[in-house]
């Protein structure tokens, strides 16, 4: 089956840049855990419309940023690749709140603020470097 790369990194961005939208909304709203969940989101759809733009195929079933900014061909600080590690706790610790209540403790105002800025800042050089 042949992938629309087109098509394809356009759905990605689109959604990436919604979701980042939607954790700056969660941010504002206090649902410190949640905003930073959708960061690690956003941050993981970006990624995967610059696997779709390099491979030429589709984007691998996976929330590992380490691993997709892997297959991206984009040349990462090795300080991003550990922010991008990093981000991970966001993945699954916001998604399983039962088993890691340490996480929502540690989603302070002040640490949420700090890390979303990480984020964006993520978001913006992925964006300036490839150019999509």
């Amino acid at each position: 089956m042949t992938v629309d790369t087109v098509k394809t990194i356009a759905y990605w961005r689109e959604s990436a840049a919604y979701d980042l939208e939607t954790g700056q909304t969660l941010l504002r709203s206090k649902k410190y855990p949640y905003a930073l969940f959708f960061g690690h989101l956003a941050i993981e759809k970006l990624l995967k419309a610059l696997v779709v733009r390099h491979s030429g195929g589709h984007a691998p079933y996976s929330h590992s940023l380490v691993m997709l900014a892997g297959k991206t061909g984009l040349a990462l600080p090795e300080a991003m690749i550990d922010q991008l590690a990093e981000f991970m706790e966001f993945h699954t610790e916001a998604r399983y709140p039962d088993a890691k209540m340490d996480f929502y403790q540690k989603c302070t105002r002040e640490f949420a603020r700090g890390k979303f800025k990480e984020v964006k800042k993520v978001y913006t050089w992925l964006l300036k470097k490839s150019g999509i």
